[in-house]
């Protein structure tokens, strides 16, 4: 494929559409109820809009963004998301690859498939780690100890499934994880041969991370079983007392569940609604930035996805207060394409995106911005940031 056919986050996801079966492109693209959690998250960073300046010297443009004691060469990374492989079965691989050769974090789910070790070989200090609970609190903290074994230092707990979300597309095409197969699926997958018949060689995706953790002959980690625990208070406040590098609460959509992170210790809260994948009638994320950050104060640190889709959006989170910026389906949907030079094209569309936002609205540096690069109107509308 022509990578000059590839210049928006949006044409990722047309031609990625065109190679997976539909059960697949469904589970990528769907969200909770008929999707309008998601469609909300997008049409919020559409209405914001930035204030072009100009008769400024941005010459010397930067977008590299420091969190945690480490620099990056671009002001965002890749999310946690379960089951990457679905969408390729070397998709793991390949984006630990491409976060490593241009120096981007890539936040490693649980429910990955391959293991959290082999992973951290390719893409070392890029790689962070992602934390479900699972058949129990012993087998959750062995999984922890070889997190910290491995030499990850930034932990992200997740605290937004509680129980599965609603997600009618899925259950109209049949997806499940691990796949199973009737003769609808099994139709799906055989006219869409180029993503199929890899698996022939390679396998079902599974979840590499459960090995060696099961409990009472129940698997550590399944998607829909039920015998995932749910983290609470008690939970998080023992995982500070036993985690001893940074750990990040994703799924914060209150101001209540915000103080109760920074009231744990916890380095600081990820702001997130799983993608708009949870629950249909929850905010859109940047409104939640908004307030979450203006009543919390500007130093705690905070992290950021859902709904992001271009630079603009980028520049947007960090104007209302994120410290740290992350992409989900997108990466999906360039590891569908097959190869990592799509996974590097999108890190690099993105960044020529920021970069030229940056000089249009008169900055030189992402470290710098702030509610002054919005629309006037808008600043009035978020004047109390």
């Amino acid at each position: 494929m022509n990578l000059n056919n590839l210049q928006t986050l949006d044409d990722f996801r047309l031609f990625a559409k065109k190679k997976l079966p539909k059960m697949v492109f469904g589970y990528i693209d769907g969200g909770a109820g008929d999707g309008l959690a998601l469609k909300r998250n997008i049409q919020s960073f559409k209405k914001l809009l930035l204030q072009p300046k100009t008769l400024l010297n941005v010459k010397n443009r930067s977008f590299s963004k420091r969190i945690n004691d480490q620099t990056f060469d671009y002001p965002f990374g890749i999310a946690p998301m379960g089951l990457c492989n679905v969408s390729n079965p070397n998709a793991d691989t390949m984006l630990a690859q491409a976060a490593k050769k241009l120096n981007i974090p890539f936040c490693v789910s649980t429910a990955s498939s391959t293991s959290i070790e082999d992973i951290y070989k390719i893409a070392s200090n890029n790689v962070w780690f992602q934390l479900y609970m699972g058949s129990s609190v012993e087998s959750t903290m062995k999984l922890v100890e070889r997190v910290e074994k491995v030499g990850i230092k930034n932990l992200v707990i997740s605290v937004d499934v509680p129980a599965p979300g609603y997600r009618p597309r899925e259950l109209r095409d049949g997806f499940t994880a691990p796949f199973t197969f009737g003769i609808k699926q099994i139709l799906d997958c055989a006219f869409h041969p180029s993503w199929s018949l890899p698996y022939l060689f390679y396998g079902k995706p599974k979840f590499a991370n459960n090995e060696g953790l099961s409990n009472k002959g129940k698997n550590f980690f399944e998607r829909n079983s039920g015998t995932r625990l749910i983290p609470d208070l008690d939970f998080l406040k023992k995982l500070r007392n036993n985690w001893s590098g940074n750990l990040y609460v994703k799924g914060i959509t209150s101001l209540e569940d915000a103080y109760h992170s920074i009231n744990c210790g916890c380095t600081g809260i990820y702001i997130s609604n799983h993608g708009g994948r949870q629950l249909e009638s929850v905010p859109s994320t940047l409104d939640l930035l908004k307030m979450i950050r203006r009543k919390i104060g500007k130093k705690y640190p905070i992290l950021f996805d859902s709904g992001v889709r271009t630079g603009e959006d980028i520049i947007k989170a960090y104007s209302l207060g994120a410290d740290f910026v992350f992409l989900g389906r997108p990466f999906l949907f360039a590891s569908a394409l097959g190869q990592k030079q799509y996974i590097i094209h999108l890190i690099k569309l993105l960044g020529k995106q920021i970069d030229s936002a940056l000089a249009q609205v008169g900055q030189t540096s992402i470290e710098n911005l702030n509610k002054s690069v919005l629309f006037e109107k808008d600043i009035n509308f978020y004047k109390d940031i």
